[in-house]
């Protein structure tokens, strides 16, 4: 995106550390909940009986909100303005952040990034809200309703009611996290029937605040604020030729309520929900939604319910909605239904972020939008992907050179040519899962790429080939290097030598292996 997102009934939450049965609904971790399963059951039981909220009904607004997991590194800015376990946030019509930091006496960074803390400032802002409605701090969770559909602040109604009804249906259907330590777990209760006060016969997408219809059939329209997207004619006044896969790194209906802020700077054309594939549109096609920053003037953003590091949120009813969306774009405005235009933000140069990540299923996405089963893998290898030992670096250290602000994830790596004899090279090393034939493409960056003679040896299935490239004659591009047979596994690579034949600059940035 640019800069430039405790009862005392039956069905409360029950900690297994194993033989628990995971609903259908349940995700699972990638070890970033920064605590273990024993402290989070703690946690919760606490804050719910410090501040009077049923324990379960606090899990359930934490586990939609971030299924029970947090990202210290996320930025906040870009998606929902929250953070942690409770994705507590400030926002323009809603202070929870600053409230329980103000109330617990710690800063708010603290509150952020600490997951009992975050835990307990997510407590107190239920019980306020149930308390500013001159309600009691009841163990019914029929009573809550009103006071979850106020916790994110949203500044509608009907987005009240999506992000209430969602902790609700959770509450209703159950789930189960297995994590460090054991498996949290919300047994569901079929029987609950909230009442929703103020909220009732408010049904999220039956009205709308203009007359503005969905480009897309198949959406729902909720406007954006005007403050964060720029209004256009496209595709004259600008083609578009992309449509660029996202996810929102919070809830469905935290996402929307940022974009209707006007303090976010942040917007995508389309948002579509986890657990039914429900597609909402809060930018005009036409329009320039913020989401991309490089690829925002000529591409359509979508963004998908869920976080990278986490599984569970891309579900088989999300992958058939958003196909079918994509689908449409790509007939409407002539794109080419492939992986050379339907991109991830991970794969877009100027940009330094890693969603969908790798729990998104390409091979099944592209089938459902071209509705032909092949092999639609793209394994891209960065030249920051040296802690997996993707890509290496060899010789001299004080010869490389990284940089920022230029080529995918927003930095590059640069050496000097050393005439005919090889003295630094570095090797890009694919993990191939599917053996076949992958067409081979070089980012050559914008600038520290002059070199006219970069010798690309391509070791393949078969052979080694060596294709020679004038990095001076391209500016933010890709270049093919051809198509050549892979191995599953790591036997395959590419690498590039100092051997040049001049004294000029090499560009090092990324490689992509596509499927064909």
């Amino acid at each position: 995106m640019k800069k430039w997102v405790s009862v005392l009934a039956t069905t409360a939450l029950t900690l297994a550390v194993s033989g628990t049965a995971v609903p259908t609904f349940a995700a699972q971790s990638d070890s970033k909940t920064l605590a273990t399963a024993p402290t989070l059951e703690n946690a919760f039981a606490a804050a719910a009986k410090e501040f009077n909220v049923p324990k379960e009904l606090l899990m359930a607004v934490s586990y939609t909100e971030s299924r029970w997991q947090m990202d210290t590194e996320l930025d906040a800015s870009e998606h929902g303005n929250g953070k942690g376990l409770m994705h507590l946030s400030d926002n323009s019509f809603k202070k929870a952040l600053s409230d329980a930091a103000k109330q617990l006496g710690v800063k708010a960074k603290d509150l952020e990034s600490d997951p009992t803390l975050n835990i307990r400032g997510g407590a107190f802002v239920l019980a306020k809200a149930q308390k500013d409605l001159g309600k009691s701090l009841t163990s019914n969770l029929n009573d809550w309703y009103e006071a979850v559909a106020s916790f994110e602040g949203a500044s509608q109604k009907q987005e009240g009611v999506l992000f209430a009804d969602e902790v609700f249906r959770v509450l209703k259907e159950g789930t189960s996290l297995t994590i460090e330590g054991g498996t949290l777990s919300v047994a569901g209760d079929k029987t609950l029937a909230p009442n929703k006060g103020a909220y009732t016969n408010v049904e999220y997408g039956l009205t709308s605040v203009t007359t503005l219809t969905p480009d897309y059939s198949g959406a729902i329209w909720n406007p954006a604020s005007t403050s964060n997207y720029q209004v256009a004619t496209r595709p004259t006044s600008n083609p578009i030729n992309y449509v660029i896969i996202h996810d929102t790194e919070g809830s469905y209906s935290g996402s929307i309520n940022w974009f209707k802020d006007p303090a976010a700077q942040v917007s995508a054309h389309y948002v579509v929900r986890s657990s039914d594939g429900q597609i909402t549109q809060m930018v005009q096609e036409k329009d320039i939604a913020w989401h991309a920053r490089s690829f925002n003037t000529n591409g359509i953003g979508v963004e998908h319910e869920g976080y990278e590091a986490q599984t569970g949120w891309y579900t088989d009813a999300m992958y058939t909605t958003s196909a079918a969306l994509v689908k449409s774009i790509c007939q409407r405005y002539g794109i080419p239904m492939d992986r050379e235009h339907i991109l991830s933000h991970s794969e877009l140069w100027g940009n330094d972020h890693t969603d969908p990540g790798k729990n998104w299923d390409w091979n099944k996405y592209m089938t459902k939008i071209t509705g032909v089963s092949k092999n639609w893998t793209v394994v891209n290898v960065d030249d920051q992907d040296t802690a997996s030992g993707a890509f290496t670096f060899s010789g001299p250290s004080q010869y490389w050179h990284p940089i920022t602000g230029y080529g995918l994830h927003n930095e590059i790596n640069y050496t000097n040519g050393n005439g005919t004899v090889i003295s630094n090279y570095a090797t890009w090393k694919p993990t191939i899962p599917v053996a076949g034939n992958y067409e081979v493409k070089v980012f050559i960056p914008s600038n520290y790429a002059a070199t006219t003679g970069a010798k690309y040896e391509i070791h393949y299935n078969g052979g080694v080939v060596t294709k020679t490239v004038n990095q001076s004659l391209y500016s933010n591009q890709w270049v093919s290097l051809g198509t050549y047979n892979f191995a599953t596994g790591t036997a395959g690579y590419v690498k590039l030598g100092d051997n040049t034949g001049d004294k000029v600059s090499i560009g090092f940035d990324t490689i992509r292996f596509i499927g064909q």
